[in-house]
């Protein structure tokens, strides 16, 4: 990657092949250049956002391909700018990479980044690619934008709001368990595709802001006992939850091998990327039971008293966080 200026250029050339077919007004100057340059929206406030992908900690080449990772480092990032209710638009990343694979490696990955991207009306702008001593890292960055009207955050839940959450939750997890085990894994599995190629949640995210149904929302990247807890302390709120309202992944219950059942799964296991959102209690019956074909499901309400509760059955017990977090001992 830095063993010639020739190689590196015609690295370069090759990802500017891969996304030849982009077209977009607003932008100036894109891949090649020492910087990109567009022409911001009036009236718009600009949302940045970045996530970093680690082998051995975000991903594994025993049972993902560099598409999965490529089509990943984006999602994750398209479904941070749609819990804000923002627009994406740009996307730039940095890969570091043992020369070895560079050559196998580059092409592949902006081949699965591309294919989202193209779904989401993202553009690529330019990046950069370094060499590493050993695995590959992954930064990606992404551009959106928002009118101020339509932004959302953590911190608009209110006491007697209602909780929801899109789609099912789980079969993230759930599928990484699975493929972690063995390489023999179903990898093209609907359980093992929610983990390798996640879908984010933009036209329903999108749907909610426009309409200014949502007083918070968060999407759920560590799980909804973490992700809940986040929302309700931004919002200085609580909330309760009750078991029998949450979605858990049918998937996830068709394995019988899971160390755990699915419902633990849904509730800690993350990586889902669904949207986690309050609604004041008079807008509720403005929720449609689907949002452009991704089921809402109100699962709980916010409390005044802080804490995070979870209803199951005749029990009711605190939830605590128990979702990933990378410094936890």
């Amino acid at each position: 990657m830095r063993a010639g200026a020739a190689s590196e250029a015609d690295m370069i050339r090759r990802i500017q092949q891969i996304a030849a077919d982009q077209a977009n007004r607003r932008l100036i100057l894109s891949i090649g250049d020492d910087a990109a340059a567009f022409r911001p929206r009036p009236g718009y406030l600009i949302l940045v956002s970045t996530d970093a992908l680690v082998e051995g900690i975000h991903f594994d080449f025993k049972y993902c391909s560099a598409d999965d990772v490529g089509w990943k480092a984006l999602a994750v990032n398209l479904s941070d700018i749609a819990a804000m209710g923002g627009m994406p638009l740009y996307v730039t990343t940095s890969i570091a990479l043992p020369r070895e694979v560079a050559s196998s490696f580059v092409p592949r990955f902006y081949r699965g980044l591309t294919a989202i991207a193209r779904q989401h009306g993202v553009t690529l702008i330019g990046g950069d690619t370094c060499r590493s001593p050993q695995g590959v890292f992954v930064d990606v960055t992404i551009v959106g934008e928002v009118e101020p009207r339509h932004l959302l955050t953590r911190k608009g839940a209110k006491p007697g709001d209602l909780i929801y959450v899109t789609g099912e939750l789980g079969g993230s997890a759930a599928g990484m368990e699975l493929l972690s085990r063995s390489r023999r894994a179903p990898v093209r599995s609907a359980v093992a595709k929610r983990h390798l190629r996640p879908l984010p949640r933009c036209s329903a995210a999108r749907f909610l802001a426009q309409r200014n149904l949502a007083s918070a929302m968060i999407d759920l990247s560590d799980g909804l006992s973490t992700d809940l807890g986040h929302l309700c302390e931004h919002s200085g709120v609580g909330g309760i939850v009750e078991a029998a309202r949450i979605p858990v992944a049918r998937t996830a219950g068709r394995h019988r091998e899971l160390a755990d059942s699915p419902l633990h799964y849904a509730l800690h296991g993350g990586e889902d990327y669904e949207l986690l959102f309050t609604v004041p209690s008079q807008l509720s019956r403005r929720i449609p039971k689907e949002i452009g074909g991704v089921p809402a499901h109100k699962i709980g309400w916010i409390t005044r008293s802080p804490g995070v509760w979870l209803v199951e059955g005749q029990e009711k017990r605190p939830l605590h966080p128990r979702g990933f977090a990378h410094f936890a001992r």
